[in-house]
């Protein structure tokens, strides 16, 4: 679903005073001497621990995703006993995604467990109509959609998650079934970015049932989803093979021990992939990359898929890698003996070109299918435009006669050189002004931030219209933004 279309709402649940008697234990005292069983209670060291490398410090303010599950309030449990030894705030969120008869009492009933420990909780709520297909993967992005909005209107940069060993070990084998390259087998990685609110999963190295033993020791009852046991989705076949598979020695912890081992090369190959294009590549903020072809197609074949997947989703906004076999492709194309002719993929135009000097390049530009579509703006509204760029609007600009959003298209191209014919000489490259967001009323366009342009209407207003920023931050393994030419944000 498009980040745009989610619509979300919270209520809160108010801590109370707790209500129950603290078990008399140490810290020491939960601690295991060896290595832990499978049914042993995890202990707060161990828990400070994996805090730790999950990349979490003392006095941190976070969020963590609480469905009721038995490992979700786990997870809650302990994360709120790390934030009381460590100065920390805690805050949990239940998704009801409104998909079956009774969620919504479930989320209740969490929200009065959690009152009753004195942790804040808040409800929301997935609205609007439901896809008939790919449910749970729609699911999954409108329940990160609507925690990544609520952490980010408070200042909060971390979520907690609670997949653990044995989540791991199924989507290693979903996506072996699937023929995913190395990518895909290093399975989830313990820490992703999403709309700038990092998602930490401190429990990867974790069975279940070490989780279903702290709930125990600690009283707390859990919920049982029963689509978990839904034939229907892949994972539940996942979550039966790896039973089979234990019975034969092949147990949950090998195969998450394999993804770890994947997860290596994968490092490797990303840290030479973002020197590559440390060396080949330049970002704009305006929303294009170029490419020196020369030194891109004598680097390593699996080296330049790696950095052209990285720069196609910076552009794109897209939060996926493209296809393995469609990038491939693209870079066998790109590498032969053949001249290299204009392809699109992921969302993205790849063009050969010169530039000034003459040297060959390889331009990367959004792909706009449909510049006709315009967005209605409201002054004093700030929105993401195509997962790439965040607009803000001055609230006094007066829109008397609409204010729209959308690309700039031949139509747009043609009405500004008309008014300033010095545009024509822009060093934005053809294909990426086309691209380039525009703002428009009835009258046509008002603004092209990033090609300086201003009508004189809008000009005489005497303040700034607004702010465009390019959000380059969130996309894909790599940190892209010693790579751009020049500022992020453009002030218009």
């Amino acid at each position: 679903m498009p980040r745009a279309e989610l619509k979300y709402c919270w209520r809160k649940s108010a801590p109370a005073p707790f209500a129950g008697k603290p078990r008399a234990r140490t810290l020491a005292q939960e601690e295991d001497q060896a290595a832990p069983s499978a049914g042993v209670p995890l202990g707060g060291f161990e828990f400070d621990k994996l805090m730790a490398e999950a990349g979490l410090r003392p006095g941190a303010e976070i969020a963590v995703a609480v469905s009721g599950g038995g490992d979700s309030m786990a997870l809650c449990l302990l994360a709120h006993g790390w934030c009381e030894r460590h100065r920390g705030s805690l805050h949990a969120l239940t998704v009801d995604h409104g998909l079956r008869a009774g969620s919504d009492g479930e989320a209740e009933g969490v929200g009065t467990w959690l009152t009753r420990l004195n942790i804040s909780h808040d409800v929301l709520r997935w609205l609007g109509p439901k896809p008939a297909t790919g449910l749970q993967a729609k699911a999954r992005d409108a329940r990160y959609g609507l925690m990544t909005e609520w952490a980010k209107a408070r200042g909060i940069a971390d979520i907690l998650v609670a997949h653990n060993l044995e989540d791991q070990a199924e989507t290693f084998l979903m996506r072996l079934e699937r023929g995913a390259g190395i990518d895909g087998l290093a399975a989830m990685a313990p820490v992703a970015r999403r709309d700038g609110v990092s998602i930490r999963r401190p429990l990867l190295s974790i069975p279940r049932a070490r989780l279903r033993a702290t709930l125990r020791q600690s009283g707390q009852d859990w919920i049982e989803d029963p689509s978990n046991e839904n034939p229907v989705f892949q994972r539940t076949h996942a979550r039966r093979l790896i039973t089979q598979l234990a019975g034969t020695g092949i147990e949950a912890e090998r195969l998450a021990g394999l993804t770890a081992q994947f997860r290596a090369l994968r490092w490797d190959l990303d840290e030479k992939a973002l020197r590559l294009l440390g060396e080949t590549c330049q970002i704009d903020p305006s929303g294009y990359a170029a490419f020196n072809s020369a030194k891109l197609i004598s680097a390593p074949a699996d080296i330049v898929i790696r950095a052209l997947s990285a720069v196609l989703m910076a552009i794109s906004g897209r939060d996926y890698a493209p296809a393995s076999d469609k990038i491939s492709r693209l870079a066998r194309a790109l590498m032969g003996s053949k001249e290299f002719r204009p392809a699109t993929l992921a969302g993205c135009r790849i063009i050969p070109q010169s530039d000034l000097s003459g040297r060959a390049q390889i331009l990367v530009c959004r792909e706009e299918r449909h510049p006709s579509q315009r967005l209605v703006l409201t002054p004093g509204e700030r929105l993401v435009w195509r997962g790439v760029f965040e607009i803000s609007i001055n609230g006094a600009f007066d829109a008397g006669q609409g204010l729209f959003l959308g690309a700039l298209g031949d139509a747009g191209w043609a009405e500004i050189t008309k008014a300033e014919p010095a545009l024509k000489d822009s060093a934005m490259p053809f294909p990426a002004r086309l691209a380039a967001p525009a703002l428009f009323d009835e009258g046509g366009v008002i603004a092209v931030p990033h090609l300086g342009f201003l009508r004189s209407m809008a000009a005489s207003v005497g303040e700034n219209l607004g702010t465009i920023e390019f959000l380059l931050e969130d996309r894909g393994s790599y940190c892209l933004e010693s790579l751009v030419s020049g500022s992020l944000r453009t002030i218009f």
